[in-house]
């Protein structure tokens, strides 16, 4: 869907329930940079497809916003494609990770016929592991011609996150820092890890922004639901900080 003059969101890409994924782009005049791949083949052609329609003889470019397959998981299609991929340097992804990932989607199937017959893996046919070509490891910007893509360091889900500001269209895509109405996944971290994370929603409160698109769950417009969406999360954090212990942990 469009979402202001230059930037558009694919939302409720197939993952895990209870979650979908987001993903988006940001065309120019010349590039359109697309803002994570989802988790498959499937889902990086129903992105691909979409951001080739909108400007058809833009280059196509790749950024991932963190390091997690559903992300990343269909960046093998756009490498086919000739796309250059960004992503953090430290994004390491091995053809391990996206096994072990069919194997928790066939655990998820109740049935036992269908989890037997391996059902859980068909959407992820033929999707293999690329990792980023393009390392990131220092805040920069992207020409897109006529505008540009403001890349973001935003650690605290994961030591890999990033956002992407268009100040054009006061529009930040945030991957996983932000999780609308979610529990935030603390599961992989620890106390510095969490006060990591509070400081990059510190920084993305200081930032001009009229929309933000998630990793997951909705998008939030507006300056006043954003910042109650930032002061929710940095509750819960703070909370885990305290404890010692992550929200979703009995």
């Amino acid at each position: 869907m469009k979402i202001a003059n230059n930037c558009y969101a694919v939302t409720g890409l197939y993952y895990y329930p209870p979650w979908t994924t987001n993903a988006g782009f940001i065309t120019g005049d010349k590039m359109t940079l697309v803002i994570d791949s989802g988790f498959g083949i499937m889902s990086a052609q129903t992105i691909y497809g979409y951001a080739t329609a909108v400007k058809p003889g833009n280059k196509i470019a790749l950024i991932n916003t963190e390091k997690h397959l559903d992300h990343t998981g269909g960046d093998c299609y756009f490498k086919d494609k000739g796309a250059d991929i960004y992503g953090h340097s430290k994004i390491n992804n091995t053809q391990k990770d996206l096994i072990d990932s069919f194997e928790d989607f066939g655990g998820a199937i109740s049935n036992a016929i269908r989890k037997k017959a391996g059902e859980g893996s068909i959407a992820f046919e033929n999707t293999s592991i690329c990792n980023p070509d393009k390392k990131i490891d220092a805040e920069f910007s992207i020409d897109l011609g006529g505008g540009a893509a403001r890349i973001i360091l935003t650690p605290g889900h994961t030591d890999t996150n990033i956002s992407i500001y268009n100040e054009k269209d006061r529009v930040l895509y945030c991957g996983d820092c932000l999780l609308p109405r979610f529990i935030p996944g603390l599961e992989g971290g620890g106390i510095k890890e969490w006060k990591t994370w509070i400081s990059s929603l510190n920084k993305i409160a200081g930032i001009d922004i009229d929309i933000i698109v998630p990793g997951h769950g909705n998008i939030i417009s507006g300056r006043e639901n954003i910042s109650k969406e930032i002061e929710r999360l940095k509750y819960i954090i703070t909370a885990a900080i305290s404890n010692n212990k992550a929200p979703t942990i009995l």
